[in-house]
């Protein structure tokens, strides 16, 4: 029975594709987010590398697929060139409000197709209509998805053929200097004046965004332009809002790339627009977590009626060198479904039958610890240079599981040339993606650990000791 459970994947898009039915039938609905998500207010879906942010793309599209009054399409902005959002016609997207106005434009154009999949919005707005054919017409929407209308309306001469579109739609000559290549702002008001005129549009249409720790490949820059993105986005779907039309774009963005993104009102975006994706909140009792619904559900599906802390009990010993087993597993984890799936998938391959005694889960760990190694360096891809990303696993090994900032801070710059306050800053990426926690003694000389993954809140302490992550130690030679 053991062997039958789907953990071949960690990725939701492969899921979707080859394993649908784990995104229609062990989908782990946390803390209600498909109810959450319909709030009018919230569409900034949140958390780290590996939380589930693809996976309820992927349930949302599935859902659409067989309720009436839900219309969802989603973009992966994986391979989109954002230095064409200058050519736009926007300004370079470093600061707020740079790229604010194209980016409505982009998301707008691409809402079009979306409201025209319902066909009782088809039947009541052939001004709809005309206008979507004219942006075809005109080659502005020969593809739905924002990264063909970006290449598309970065050419020169492209204001010229959306003067076309609207000259079109309304049988007026419109005036050419609306559309000036450095002001869009004209193009959006009219696409809006289109869309505030929707008849029949009583379902939901959703939009959702995702890829976006991409970018940052490139350099930290890009993140002006997911500011703008995000503000982009607020800004349509309150224009939705006043006009009763549940239409939405959603973002799927992780908590590092967030931190990134140049907007003094981010603390306020994230509180009243945001859903936070909290897998594990109940130290005390693990096993009854949203984490291990997804080991119940999988096991579900492949005929198993027992529950999360039933089939642990009947697979794993319960201690692991004088330690619950639980707790021992979970550590080498950032309490998170990929990390999970992963520790279940390298057991899987042993091809046994449970139960598992202690050497089998060591070397499923051990295992493990290649792929967690891996994962964590492609987080800090885009945050840290480089050089430092390719040669830090060498470094860590160098220092040891624990080490002061000082001898991490020399290393760094022996090696690197790097400043103090540099140095630092790798430092404190590194704290945000679970390389690194921090370790300190009470007054009572009791142990402390500050983590990243355990609490949100949490931040980097030069001052403290720096303890790697147990799920890296394997990897790392300092088992």
């Amino acid at each position: 029975m053991f062997n039958k459970i789907n953990f071949r994947y960690t990725d939701a898009q492969e899921e979707k594709l080859h394993a649908p039915e784990l995104i229609e039938n062990a989908f782990v609905d946390i803390d209600n987010i498909l109810e959450e998500i319909e709030l009018p207010e919230k569409f900034l879906v949140i958390g780290p590398k590996g939380a589930g942010k693809s996976a309820l793309s992927s349930k949302l599209q599935l859902c659409s697929k067989t309720k009436w009054n839900l219309f969802v399409s989603a973009d992966e902005l994986e391979q989109f060139e954002f230095n064409l959002l200058e050519k736009t016609g926007a300004e370079k997207g470093v600061s707020i409000g740079g790229a604010i106005t194209v980016w409505q434009m982009l998301l707008a154009i691409r809402l079009v197709p979306l409201f025209l999949s319902d066909e009782s919005v088809r039947d009541s707005n052939r001004e709809l209509i005309d206008f979507h054919t004219s942006l075809k017409k005109y080659g502005l929407a020969s593809s739905d998805s924002l990264i063909s209308i970006v290449q598309y309306t970065s050419r020169r001469g492209i204001f010229s053929n959306i003067k076309s579109v609207m000259t079109e739609l309304s049988g007026e000559k419109v005036d050419e200097e609306q559309f000036k290549v450095k002001n869009p702002a004209a193009v959006v008001e009219s696409i809006k004046s289109v869309l505030s005129r929707i008849n029949g549009a009583e379902s939901k249409y959703y939009l959702v965004i995702d890829g976006l720790d991409h970018p940052i490949r490139n350099g930290r820059s890009n993140a002006g332009y997911i500011a703008d993105l995000i503000n982009a986005s607020r800004l349509l779907n309150n224009f939705f809002i006043e006009r009763k039309i549940n239409a939405k774009v959603i973002i799927l963005v992780r908590d590092e790339i967030l931190m990134l993104v140049p907007d003094p009102n981010l603390t306020k975006r994230i509180n009243d627009n945001g859903i936070s994706l909290k897998w594990y909140d109940n130290s005390r009792s693990p096993l009854h977590t949203s984490l291990f619904r997804i080991l119940e559900k999988r096991a579900s599906l492949a005929g198993e009626v027992r529950s999360a802390p039933q089939l642990w009990a009947a697979w794993f010993p319960k201690q692991i060198h004088k330690r619950d087993s639980v707790g021992f597993v979970l550590d080498n984890t950032r309490y998170l479904p990929r990390d999970l799936i992963s520790f279940f998938r390298e057991l899987q391959r042993f091809k046994k039958s449970p139960p598992f005694n202690t050497n089998d889960v060591l070397s499923a760990l051990n295992n493990y610890s290649d792929w967690f190694q891996q994962e964590l360096s492609d987080a800090l891809v885009g945050l840290v240079d480089e050089q430092v990303r390719a040669e830090l696993p060498g470094i860590l090994t160098e220092l040891g599981r624990d080490f002061s900032f000082t001898e991490f801070s020399t290393k760094i710059q022996k090696q690197f040339a790097k400043s103090e306050t540099e140095v630092e800053s790798i430092a404190k990426e590194m704290f945000r993606t679970s390389w690194i926690g921090n370790a300190w003694k009470t007054g009572q000389d009791s142990d402390r650990y500050a983590w990243q993954h355990r609490k949100r809140s949490a931040s980097f302490n030069r001052n403290h000791q720096m303890v790697i992550h147990a799920g890296l130690w394997k990897s790392l030679n300092l088992v």
